[in-house]
């Protein structure tokens, strides 16, 4: 197994135990490959769909599903909900904006964390700065007051401890 399939393999895992210990928040609805290079993650949250007017219709099922290319971790996934979804940082095609930077060091659970938080409208995540849907950003600046829109947090899922003692050596 070669590098790229070990850590694929190791994040496969990680996000098994997220979203075993998601209280139901998070659902992996499905995968391909082994180990998997794609996902389709259910969050269960509340964020906004679409606007009737000026204000917020809300749903509290949305799904994403990410690709991890050939080049990952060199490469970020891309990412695009299968759910309708009303945000500054979703492309009107529902391609998710993950920035221009990319970081190997960025994991697949934190990716699927963050997502959680851009659903929410998590001030942490929500960039204005560079919009990839500038009604959503117009819409935002006017309406700060109610983000986010839902309080549920997402959380890493604890790795265990290691204890080593001398025995080991």
């Amino acid at each position: 197994m070669g590098i790229r399939e070990k850590r694929l393999e190791n994040e496969f895992q990680e996000l098994t135990a997220l979203v075993n210990n998601s209280g139901g928040k998070l659902a992996i609805i499905s995968t391909q490959g082994q180990p998997p290079h794609q996902y389709v993650i259910e969050y269960r949250c509340r964020g906004i769909e679409k606007l009737q007017g000026t204000e917020p219709v809300f749903r509290n099922n949305h799904r994403v599903e990410i690709n991890i290319g050939s080049n990952y971790p060199k490469e970020k996934p891309d990412a695009k909900f299968l759910t309708p979804i009303f945000h500054p940082n979703v492309f009107t095609n529902l391609n998710i904006c993950l920035g221009s930077y990319w970081t190997m060091a960025e994991t697949l659970t934190e990716l699927v964390l963050r997502i959680g938080k851009i659903i929410q409208y998590s001030d942490d995540v929500l960039n204005l700065n560079s919009p990839a849907n500038s009604d959503a950003k117009n819409w935002t600046n006017n309406n700060q007051h109610r983000f986010p829109v839902d309080t549920q947090t997402f959380k890493s899922a604890q790795k265990p401890s290691t204890t080593i003692v001398w025995n080991d050596f």
